[in-house]
């Protein structure tokens, strides 16, 4: 008995600590992909909705403009160069930090077709006040300059890159982008926690089941053992009954020798005898009920 219940102990012990190992992972698994994509979501949204509010100047986080290189115009071993595809990060200028912009500076402006432009700064126009009125661009791959932009055209300063960067973020901000790396997540999550809840409470209404039939086999087990206690002290009354009965029975045998008369046994011994086999028998007959309840 007690082999059988260490087993099925071990048994209850292991499938919990694999249902616990499976949610582990399962918690781990949704940390990074919130820790990777929620990030991209939350600067995704913020860049389209600063677009769409403002779309003379380039959506920003934190003052700072991500942008995808779609032309090879700034691919080049100088500083600051980028191939197409890259992905740069432009910081916003206000008036007073256009005015320290000098040659080699990478920067960003609006064309004559109302498109971002970044390239380099190759020489800087001054007023007879010395601010800076316009200055003259050109890609490091192009052989010519872009001539004068007026910087009030310039929107900010290039200050990083990361080359095949631009093509992913480009496909992020299209429709299908938005699906397959926001609304699919997303989604997962939801169907990761709503079965997550159903199979905890699956596991509870178990749990309280297995745990109300431990009470029962418990309560059998009570049961068997009263019987089993009630069963041995009727044998002791029986075992004592037979001792007195055969003591009587010497007694009056010695006493018919000695007075040559046969003796009478007792008229009731036999039925006090049948009635404490037939207690016994019932005892015997509820201790194995109660132990293939058990069992089962």
């Amino acid at each position: 008995m007690q082999l059988k219940e260490t087993a099925r102990e071990k048994d209850e012990t292991k499938a919990k600590v694999g249902k616990r190992t499976g949610d582990v992972i399962a918690l781990v698994v949704m940390i990074v992909l919130t820790v990777l994509l929620l990030p991209i979501f939350v600067i995704n949204l913020t860049l389209i909705i600063k677009g769409s509010m403002r779309p003379d100047v380039p959506p920003d986080v934190f003052g700072v403009a991500p942008l995808a290189v779609t032309s090879g115009s700034m691919d080049g071993d100088a500083e600051g160069s980028f191939p197409q595809g890259s992905l740069i990060f432009v910081r916003i200028l206000d008036d007073g930090e256009k005015q320290e912009l000098k040659e080699g500076d990478v920067v960003t402006f609006h064309s004559e077709d109302n498109v971002y432009v970044t390239h380099r700064i190759i020489d800087v126009m001054r007023n007879e006040a010395g601010a800076i009125e316009s200055v003259v661009t050109k890609g490091d791959a192009n052989a010519a300059s872009d001539g004068a932009i007026p910087v009030g055209n310039i929107v900010g300063i290039c200050t990083g890159s990361i080359a095949g960067l631009g093509e992913f973020s480009l496909f992020l901000q299209t429709p299908v982008g938005i699906i397959v790396f926001i609304g699919i997540p997303v989604l997962l999550f939801i169907v990761y926690d709503v079965t997550r809840i159903a199979l905890y409470n699956r596991r509870v209404k178990a749990e309280q089941g297995s745990a109300a039939q431990g009470d029962e086999l418990e309560s059998a087990r009570s049961e068997l053992r009263s019987q089993e206690e009630e069963l041995n002290r009727l044998r002791a009354q029986l075992e004592k009954y037979n001792q007195a009965e055969t003591q009587t029975a010497q007694a009056e045998g010695n006493g018919a020798d000695a007075d040559g008369q046969p003796s009478e046994a007792a008229p009731d011994a036999g039925a006090h005898e049948a009635a404490a086999a037939d207690a016994a028998e019932s005892s015997e007959q509820s201790a194995k009920a109660a132990e293939k309840e058990e069992k089962k």
